[in-house]
């Protein structure tokens, strides 16, 4: 059994756990721990699936609206995190823009695995190419997850990103220090079989960025140790729900003056969408565009998004 496979398995199951109910895991193959490691490319049944895919990054886009950055979570990479809400931010007018971090030579397709504070410096540099190319006086940020760590992390630690930022908007993000065992509670849910994949990558090819987000890690500490965490000139939203147990909404808050934070279920009552499911789901989506065009509108009815 091929490493290619087990990630396929991993991915897989990140994309099917979403967008489908109760899926069954496949097993963990017996020989994993003794895995050949020469083909490690992307596999073509994951590239076939209708749920991978983000837009190109045009720089030629123009819009009267900032450019968007969006930056995907822990284990996904731009092609499965936020690149539906992506496509729907293009047919809703906007400039969209997304790059994959944080992922190891060995495996490109699974990104937010290195450490964070590299990854943090390669974000920068790419939301300063966004500006540069597109002309655009400010960027705004979504990220979802590990992404919305970033979305939070990168103008607080990285030089001159704050004067170019102008919204942030994090999903989930684990502020306050992650409590979790290793990674697994934090990669997409497909039942035991995939947190066991989850753990199994991790050891074959490591994951700093886990321990970064954990309760006593280097960014836990950076945000703690911070006079502020969001920089002023930015505004910060922080969308969290309280269905999600993988990060609670304690978790998440950043409780300074100016940070809007939005509870899923105060605006959509009934919808029990876990930490996963935030990036697809359109009551989330709702929150999102309207963090962006700072109004109250009814972007998206609500609906009811998957509990993972």
């Amino acid at each position: 059994m091929k490493l290619s496979v087990l990630l396929l398995a991993q991915t897989f199951w990140s994309l099917s756990a979403i967008a489908l109910p109760n899926p069954s895991p496949a097993p963990i193959p017996e020989d994993a721990e003794s895995l050949d490691l020469s083909n490690t490319t992307i596999p073509d049944e994951l590239t076939s699936d209708p749920l991978y895919g983000a837009p190109d990054n045009d720089f030629s886009c123009k819009s009267e609206r900032n450019p968007v950055v969006l930056l995907h979570g822990l284990s996904a990479d731009r092609e499965v995190d936020l690149n539906m809400l992506q496509w729907e931010l293009n047919k809703r007018g906007y400039c969209t823009f997304s790059m994959t971090y944080g992922a190891w030579d060995l495996v490109p397709w699974i990104g937010g695995l290195r450490n964070m504070t590299d990854s943090a410096k390669d974000i920068a540099d790419f939301i300063r190419e966004v500006k540069d190319k597109t002309g655009a006086a400010k960027v705004d940020i979504v990220g979802h997850s590990e992404g919305g760590v970033q979305a939070i992390y990168v103008p607080m630690t990285q030089d001159g990103i704050s004067d170019i930022v102008e919204r942030l908007v994090a999903l989930g993000p684990a502020i306050h220090g992650a409590e979790y065992l290793g990674v697994t509670d934090l990669w997409y849910i497909g039942g035991e079989a995939t947190r066991s994949i989850a753990k199994l990558v991790q050891n074959l090819i490591g994951c700093p960025a886990c321990d970064d987000m954990m309760t006593g890690g280097k960014v836990y500490y950076d945000f703690k140790n911070a006079d502020k965490i969001v920089q002023p000139g930015n505004k910060a939203t922080i969308i969290m729900s309280n269905s999600d147990v993988l990060v609670k909404t304690e978790v998440s808050r950043i409780d300074e003056p100016g940070v809007n934070n939005v509870i899923v279920q105060d605006t959509c009552p009934d919808d029990i969408v876990g930490h996963a499911g935030l990036m697809w789901d359109k009551s989330v989506w709702r929150l999102v565009v309207n963090a962006l065009e700072e109004n109250n509108d009814v972007v998206f009815p609500c609906e009811v998004g998957l509990p993972v």
